[in-house]
């Protein structure tokens, strides 16, 4: 897993371990959302890029902070989302991969 859990816990004030299985997962889910919203491959932060493909991309903390914001979302609205919230979708236009 890419993002961060022990970020993901602070963002969402949980302190405890039960859920941790529950949120990895869902860390999972955002970091997969982040790479069909953006058409990015998403990689650990200081990982070697030279034989990843062209749309790779290394974490962020931005990145990371949208994902939270998603995580968070899907936490505490397990019936589903509508829609990325907002937040998510400010940190992470810029990393869009547009072909032209």
């Amino acid at each position: 897993m890419i993002l961060d859990l022990a970020l993901v816990k602070k963002h969402l004030i949980v302190e405890h371990g039960d859920d941790d299985v529950y949120l990895t997962s869902l860390c999972e889910a955002a970091e997969q959302q982040f790479n069909d919203y953006t058409g990015r491959v998403l990689y650990a932060e200081g990982a070697d890029l030279s034989a990843a493909p062209e749309n790779a991309l290394e974490v962020t903390e931005a990145i990371q902070l949208g994902a939270a914001v998603l995580v968070a979302a899907l936490y505490e609205n397990r019936e589903g989302l509508q829609a990325l919230p907002t937040p998510t979708r400010m940190l992470w236009n810029p990393y869009r991969w547009l072909r032209v």
